[in-house]
């Protein structure tokens, strides 16, 4: 295609007020007019309502296959205004079912379908979704009936060469037009603490942000995307959004983590990288040689941050590679801060950077007081960005709002140069009756820098009659491997941990994870701090009593034969100095 009518259509786009999340392959389609070029290419071929099979779309066959599940649905009787739960195998369908819903008004509640099936029927229950769209591949992996109580359960799964009953689209009014109220899409949260929030997201709410990426996201004429995000999450939707708009020649990964997909990354040669922080770890942990990505110019991160270790690695295999972490969260509908390492040059204990140019962001007090740089707080933004509130519950969107900010859910601190830092998620800080929080996030960042740890998740556990917590240390070894009381004794010399030598303030409990043994993980491969803690007594019981199926290594500090030498006490800003 010519540079210059390619540029002429980002233009158009750009400055199209009407374009949105919900009405964007539409407008792509009349600014570029026909396009025959493939650019969208499938780790795994998707199989439409035809019968045909297809490894990559153009933006023709991408209008066209959306055009064709469209009149499915219709054929099905999914009429405008319905919210349709997709539960959908991995990779590029959920993209497809949520372009095809929307061109028909209805919402498309996207669900991930390694989200447990009877937490992900339930999540539409009590929401009252009642139309559940499934595929071959998701009743494989949870055994899952043609009946769900309460729900229509509409089968998603096109075998090739058998094409099913379809109805044509309207001539006129189709696909819909999209005001800037609509809301176009529901995502879920995490997860991590129960049963996830259905999180709304509307058609101008959460295009803001992604229309600067018509004039900043390409860098130069050989970029190529490979993109390991999830396309039932919003960050997925977001980066295919991206790719269709601009016409990058776009890889959609089904494999999110280890050696297939380090390898599908080798052979595509992208430039660009989008991923959560587990794709990284795991590339991380892969021990591949110098180089091994150097094709690789940027990488994007977002939701969690990554931990400095395993960008380092990252960074080994791609040195040319630049790494931005965007720290945010569903309800945010962009991230909200930015920060970016260079191979020698990497952000450290928990930096998470500037507020973005379009975001207010302050750390609040319970009372939703601005609190002084240095002070640990909340997290409060207010941004376009953020989302309109809760599916049905209002007052769950209420309770989530302080003095015109959106709570996060973290704690944190901005330093005198205005990069702010997190510490923790609210609900994982670990409470001590020296009025002293330990912040688990910090402490996972400290001991990774342990030669011989790979990964390291701390965890608040009940120690018992008192209302007090046990801080708890799991850590998962690389080859050469490290011991528990070796732990132990690394996170005492950790904030707020120094200087309390001799009579330790806090109840620690340092574990080494069985090589066989795998943390109970969400959908998205974070992992569930909340079932640790329900299980971990049990564990220790096991322990006890010779089984080292899930902990090979398990040390308490008060049976410590000697006690960690004492250091002199610094305070957290110390701490966090570089």
């Amino acid at each position: 295609m010519n540079p210059i009518t390619q540029q002429q259509a980002w233009d158009t786009l750009f400055a199209d007020p009407e374009l949105g999340a919900g009405n964007f392959l539409s407008k792509s389609v009349a600014a570029y007019g026909r396009l025959e070029a493939d650019f969208l290419f499938l780790e795994k071929a998707f199989v439409g309502p035809s019968g045909e099979s297809h490894e990559a779309f153009s933006l023709d066959s991408l209008h066209h296959q959306v055009k064709q599940l469209a009149g499915w649905y219709l054929g099905c009787g999914v009429s405008a205004g319905r919210h349709v739960c997709l539960y959908l195998g991995d990779g590029i369908p959920s993209f497809l079912h949520f372009l095809a819903l929307g061109t028909l008004g209805c919402v498309p509640v996207l669900i991930n379908g390694h989200l447990r099936a009877d937490i992900a029927t339930l999540y539409a229950q009590r929401n009252r979704f009642d139309i559940f769209v499934c595929d071959q591949e998701t009743r494989s992996r949870w055994n899952l009936t043609t009946e769900l109580e309460g729900l229509t359960v509409l089968d998603a799964h096109f075998r090739e060469g058998s094409p099913v009953a379809c109805l044509p689209v309207p001539e006129q009014g189709w696909p819909v037009t999209r005001k800037a109220e609509d809301i176009i899409m529901v995502c879920h949260s995490s997860g991590t603490t129960g049963i996830p929030k259905a999180v709304l997201f509307g058609h101008e709410q959460f295009f803001n942000g992604k229309r600067e990426r018509l004039r900043s996201f390409v860098e130069g004429p050989d970029d190529k995307l490979a993109t390991a995000m999830p396309p039932t999450h919003a960050a997925g939707i977001s980066y295919l959004m991206t790719a269709v708009m601009l016409q990058l020649p776009t890889l959609s990964l089904n494999t999110q983590t280890g050696s297939v997909l380090a390898h599908m990354l080798a052979s595509f040669q992208p430039t660009i990288v989008t991923a959560f922080s587990q794709s990284y770890a795991s590339l991380a942990e892969l021990n591949l040689p110098d180089g091994y990505l150097g094709s690789i110019q940027r990488f994007y991160n977002t939701g969690d941050t990554a931990h400095e270790a395993h960008i380092r690695a990252l960074l080994r295999l791609a040195p040319e590679a630049r790494f931005t972490d965007m720290f945010g969260a569903s309800e945010l509908g962009m991230s909200q801060f930015f920060k970016v390492s260079r191979e020698g040059s990497v952000a450290s204990k928990r930096t998470v950077g500037h507020a973005a140019s379009y975001a207010r962001c302050d750390i609040l007090s319970a009372q939703g007081e601005l609190l002084p740089d240095g002070t640990a707080g909340y997290f409060g933004v207010r941004s376009p960005t953020v989302t309109p509130g809760y599916y049905g519950q209002p007052h769950l969107t209420a309770l989530t709002e302080l003095n015109d900010y959106w709570l996060t859910g973290d704690v944190g601190l901005r330093m005198a140069n205005g990069e702010f830092v997190h510490l923790d998620r609210i609900v994982d800080t670990v409470p001590s009756n020296l009025g002293v929080s330990v912040y688990t996030l910090l402490l996972e960042e400290h001991l990774l820098a342990l030669p011989g740890v790979f990964d390291v998740s701390v965890v608040g556990v009940s120690r018992g009659p008192t209302r007090e917590e046990a801080v708890l240390i799991l850590v998962r070894g690389q080859d050469a491997g490290v011991d528990a009381d070796e732990v132990l004794q690394h996170a005492m010399t950790c904030y707020p941990f120094q200087g309390r030598g001799e009579l330790p303030g806090y109840t620690l409990c340092a574990g080494i994870l069985a090589n066989t043994y795998a943390l109970p993980a969400g959908s998205t491969g974070k992992i569930l701090k909340r079932q640790i803690r329900e299980h971990f007594w049990n564990w220790q019981r096991d322990f006890d009593e010779g089984d080292r199926s899930v902990l090979s290594d398990l040390v308490w500090n008060q049976f410590l034969r000697e006690p960690p030498l004492a250091t002199t006490p610094v305070s957290l800003l110390e701490y966090l100095q570089p």
